[in-house]
């Protein structure tokens, strides 16, 4: 026992010596979040709380945890834990643990993020390395959907001056090897053999530049990405073309960057040919405050995706292995039917008041035309978290059971926006109100000549919906609008109550998304997979701790 307390002892003060010596302070903050929902109508899309169901309730959990250990100001490392989104009474999701059923204890501790930040010695060069939050700007929204996502990888930035600065990342997004984890990865998943001859490109790696400038009343950011992508990544070896080869935490990752949202398994739409493929991007945000009480906040961005490859065989393999051959007027499957090009332009303004921020928010981005031959005319995105509104897309604060049920992405899609923000007029409460109209811009054509491509190949037309995995995809003849009311009331310094309401409603026209085969068999609004027309209300009653 002497001996123990001894060692105990030597050990404390070796360990305090060391601590003098080399002194970090560690700083800890994060936040818990509990949310209760109720949702009508909720069949319009699949709930994150397992899958599409009757549940109109929904109450979830989601704690997050930032460790920063600080050895100076040049120096610093963080790591960050989430816990959850935990949905009470679901035992499981997706074949994992989620701890809300009866006995709880899911494994669901996830790392978030767990980077190092320093300067360079006798510089202010400034890195941060590791798994962190990537984000191109977006000034009049939030959650740019080209890139705004949890990333490994590296970000440097350095001022020139006073109004210039200088930013730079890199980010491995995917590099899933697609072989069995056996002693010598002799093997696919699918059980074919792996050459090491013929080693499989199945990175992805983004590439981004940002000057950000700062003047009086006015900031600009300039900004240009480049995404490196490997014909190894969106297909299988043995195959055209694999909807779920792809392992990433953000699903459907190929509607992102594919030809046509609502399609389900259609090699002639997705794949993405062969060879490496090179997507890139352009944008500008501003935001001018010179005019003040007036603030105008402006973005546009382009980008572009040129398929790859020769021309493909008018054969190709299914996912469950069967050789189709296409119709000989078909053409072959050439490279430019992975095309996928477009814009994006938003702008919002806003009149700054005692009591609120009464203002107008609007947006158009490109759509496809008629031709299946040239690809997409929306921009190709990576990401699928945009914020503007919490029910049809992304902005929700709670864990987000009924979130992003219309959309995680603008595209495709022209919108308008009346907003009062920030509304108080009494102590620790405000309310915020938005009324959201949008309409497609995607050709009213567009949904029978991708039936009728489905048919002549062979595949299910039922598949074809306006509805992917990642939103609704809108012509012209369809429309939506929501609306959001929301209060927020502080009841503590660090403890707030959250009141989201929202209303949201989607019109799919009906002539648009029928078809006629050739053989006389009629296909109807039973594509969509949703109730005609809904209508989703919905309330959530939102807790939030942070410190």
């Amino acid at each position: 026992m002497k001996r123990l307390t001894t060692l105990l002892l030597s050990a404390a003060l070796l360990l305090g010596g060391v601590s003098s010596t080399y002194a970090v302070d560690f700083k800890a903050k994060g936040y818990w979040s509990y949310s209760f929902e109720v949702a009508t109508n909720n069949k319009f899309a699949n709930t994150n709380a397992g899958a599409a169901n009757d549940d109109q309730f929904s109450a979830g959990a989601r704690i997050r945890l930032q460790l920063e250990a600080i050895a100076s100001e040049a120096l610093s490392g963080t790591v960050y834990f989430e816990i959850g989104d935990i949905y009470y009474g679901l035992a499981s999701k997706k074949g994992l643990p989620n701890g809300g059923a009866l006995g709880a204890d899911g494994s669901i501790v996830e790392l978030k993020r767990a980077y190092l930040d320093w300067v360079m010695p006798h510089t202010d060069f400034k890195v941060r390395m590791g798994i962190q939050g990537m984000s191109l700007p977006l000034f009049a929204s939030g959650g740019n959907f080209v890139l705004d996502d949890d990333a490994a990888g590296i970000v440097a930035s350095k001022p020139i001056n006073e109004n210039l600065a200088i930013t730079a990342l890199w980010a491995r997004l995917l590099n899933d090897n697609p072989l069995v984890a056996d002693a010598k990865f002799t093997k696919y998943l699918n059980g074919n053999t792996y050459n090491r001859d013929e080693p499989d490109n199945d990175a992805m790696d983004f590439f981004g530049l940002l000057l950000p400038m700062k003047f009086d009343g006015l900031r600009l950011t300039p900004w240009a990405g480049m995404l490196a992508m490997g014909d190894g990544v969106a297909r299988n070896p043995s195959k055209d073309y694999d909807e779920y080869f792809v392992s990433t935490s953000r699903k459907k990752f190929q509607e992102g960057m594919g030809v046509y949202t609502g399609t389900g398994k259609a090699p002639m739409l997705q794949e993405y040919g062969g060879g490496e493929t090179y997507s890139w991007w352009g944008g500008l945000s501003a935001k001018l405050t010179k005019l003040d009480p007036i603030l105008i906040a402006f973005d546009f961005m382009y980008g572009s995706k040129l398929g790859n490859g020769s021309a493909q065989s008018l054969n190709y393999m299914k996912d469950n292995g069967d050789v189709k051959k296409l119709p000989a007027s078909y053409g072959g499957l050439d490279a430019s039917r992975y095309d996928r090009k477009g814009w994006f332009a938003s702008v919002l303004a806003e009149y700054v008041l005692d009591w609120g921020k009464p203002g107008v928010f609007g947006w158009y981005s490109s759509g496809d035309d008629d031709n299946l031959k040239n690809g997409s005319e929306r921009m190709p995105a990576i990401s699928g978290n945009w914020e503007y509104t919490h029910t049809g897309f992304k902005g929700t604060l709670a864990s987000g059971a009924y979130d992003g049920l219309f959309a995680y992405q603008p595209l495709g899609l022209w919108g308008v926006a009346l907003q009062v923000t920030d509304i108080s007029f009494i102590k620790d409460l405000k309310n915020s109100l938005k009324i959201l109209y949008m309409r497609g811009t995607n050709s009213a054509e567009m949904p029978k000549k991708i039936a009728e491509s489905q048919y002549r190949l062979g595949l299910d037309v039922d598949g074809i919906s306006p509805t992917g995995a990642i939103g609704s995809y809108l012509t012209t003849n369809d429309w939506a609008m929501e609306v959001n009311l929301d209060t927020e009331y502080k009841i503590y310094q660090n403890l707030k109550l959250v009141l989201e309401t929202s209303y949201l409603y989607v019109d799919f026209d009906k002539d648009t998304w029928s078809y006629t085969a050739p053989n006389g068999k009629s296909y109807g609004r039973q594509w969509a997979q949703r109730p005609d027309n809904p209508n989703i209300f919905k309330v959530g009653l939102n807790f939030h701790y942070t410190f």
